[in-house]
């Protein structure tokens, strides 16, 4: 991870490598901001200009081999550590998760406790770092470095250190080991323990700028102004939420392709074929699943505006208008309260684990109850 691959943040960028072009190098830092303003982004990318061999341009060559390894996640110095799901005595230490969590990085290093948690099937579950977890921490910094340079630790999410390991991580702060740096990130400051963010350095990372991210999605996403500016009033700063309205973009012919088949068997009664549906879309992922009912709950508001406003304030365009022309009369005052109430509270068990194939078939029998009232 480059500084140059990351949206935004200029100035606060050019500091961070200044610092380390100067040899101010503080040995424990701490990276305060949202997921999706980059701050574990930040932290890689310092970590891989603090490694590389042949830095240019107050950013790392990307080519020599540590930033390789740094690319690959895999570098012999820089250490992760992450909150995860206690399952048992064996499963204490964030590296039973480090296949996943390379994973994660792989595919894009914006993502919140809310992906992580789908990620390795936590579902409900609390995911914390605890006490084990910082005494491994402890041991692998003791030790001399692989490479003969400095020891790198990136602890994400640190606000869900235990007290436990909060207490042993402070003491590692007080008393550093030779050559080695500590980044702690966090989206809340407050809950860490007041002597640990007093004994680091606060890195603060804003939102990231509205200009800025549009030219990252125009230059580097390669899409056109328009869309981009689109994705950019709905961003909030995050590139995190832009991706995710990306990803939902890209899906939105999917979901109404499931959509309209679920209607209409669900209204035609082919209960076989309605229970065949639920057991194909119980096969995708839960963040699909649950955008798909979120899809769902924006087509029923579609139908009532379109029923009772002439389809003036219908915000729907070709085959979706279309089949709401069509579909619109089966949802009413009848039934649309019912119909939003089932379609959230799916969404709401499905965030919380609920087995996808049962959801979803109970579902449907509910639908075609409802969709008969008139």
């Amino acid at each position: 991870m480059r500084f140059t691959n990351i949206p935004g943040h200029s100035k606060l960028k050019e500091r961070l490598a200044t610092n380390i072009d100067e040899g101010r190098v503080p040995h424990a830092q701490l990276f305060v901001g949202e997921d999706g303003s980059g701050v574990l982004p930040l932290a890689i990318a310092y970590a891989q200009y603090l490694f590389c061999e042949n830095k240019q341009g107050q950013d790392s060559c990307g080519e020599c081999r540590s930033c390789k390894n740094i690319t690959a996640f895999n570098h012999p110095d820089l250490h992760f550590s992450f909150p995860f799901k206690l399952i048992s005595k064996k499963n204490e230490l964030a590296k039973t998760y480090i296949s996943e969590w390379r994973e994660q990085l792989s595919e894009t290093p914006y993502f919140d406790l809310q992906d992580w948690n789908e990620k390795c099937a936590i579902g409900n579950s609390q995911p914390i770092i605890p006490e084990k977890e910082a005494l491994e921490i402890s041991t692998k910094l003791s030790l001399k470095s692989f490479e003969g340079g400095v020891k790198v630790l990136i602890v994400w999410h640190a606000e869900l250190m235990n007290a436990t390991a909060a207490n042993k991580l402070l003491k590692l702060i007080e008393e550093p080991p030779d050559k080695t740096v500590i980044i702690l990130t966090t989206n809340q400051q407050d809950r860490l323990l007041k002597t640990i963010t007093s004994r680091t350095q606060l890195v603060q990372v804003k939102r990231i700028m509205d200009a800025d991210l549009m030219e990252y999605l125009v230059g580097c996403e390669g899409l056109d102004s328009e869309r981009a500016k689109s994705l950019v009033v709905e961003s909030e700063g995050s590139y995190l939420k832009t991706r995710r309205q990306m990803i939902s973009e890209n899906h939105h012919q999917y979901y109404f392709n499931h959509f309209q088949t679920w209607m209409r068997l669900s209204y035609q009664k082919k209960v076989v074929e309605t229970f065949n549906w639920a057991e194909t879309i119980s096969g995708i992922g839960r963040e699909q699943q649950k955008q798909f009912l979120q899809y769902c709950l924006k087509m029923i508001r579609q139908c009532i505006l379109g029923n009772y406003t002439d389809m003036e304030m219908v915000k729907l365009h070709g085959e979706e208008r279309e089949f709401m022309n069509n579909f619109s009369k089966f949802v009413n005052n009848k039934n649309v309260m019912q119909l939003t109430k089932e379609f959230n509270d799916a969404h709401y068990h499905i965030e919380r684990n609920a087995n996808p194939k049962i959801l979803f078939t109970d579902l449907s029998i509910k639908i075609i109850r409802l969709l008969r009232k008139q």
